[in-house]
């Protein structure tokens, strides 16, 4: 399968919107934000920044041909930690490595763009197949909250310079 990777571009705004909404929609567990909310809004957060070109925040983008496949989004958190976010890759595509590309483009992106030392990221505890991705690209647990319910595990990955 020909899978191609980039950041998202003021073009891609409107792909971006659907695949959002649908992951919200589909895999109402896996993510923070809801469907029926975010549906409702007029521009959605990182559709907004796409549409701007925005620079520090980025959301990188899984193609099929034109087709907008997968996301991942980079935001920096600090001068030396950026958060992985928005991580979704559609069901029919899953098992590709899409995901794994997905993580290795934000983490060469953190590392030249952004110079940053330090990825994080969180994800619900249920979510095995997502937190088992992120260990394959050498995200580690820093933190489980898991024992609390409706909480979070926090992963790190310590970018290489």
């Amino acid at each position: 399968m020909d899978i191609k990777y980039r950041a998202l571009i003021p073009d891609d705004s409107l792909q971006y919107r659907h695949v959002r909404l649908e992951s919200l929609k589909l895999h109402p567990d896996c993510f923070g934000s809801k469907y029926l909310e975010q549906v409702n809004f007029q521009t959605l957060y990182f559709e907004r920044l796409i549409e701007e070109g925005c620079q520090n925040n980025i959301m990188l983008g899984a193609f099929h041909g034109t087709k907008l496949v997968g996301l991942c989004g980079v935001t920096p958190q600090s001068t030396d930690s950026a958060n992985i976010t928005q991580m979704y890759v559609e069901s029919s595509y899953r098992g590709n490595s899409i995901g794994i590309s997905l993580l290795s483009l934000a983490k060469k992106y953190a590392s030249t763009e952004l110079d940053v030392a330090t990825l994080k990221l969180d994800v619900y505890p249920d979510n095995k197949s997502a937190i088992r991705s992120y260990e394959k690209s050498g995200f580690k647990i820093e933190d489980s909250m898991a024992d609390l319910i409706g909480n979070e595990i926090s992963m790190v990955f310590e970018v290489e310079k």
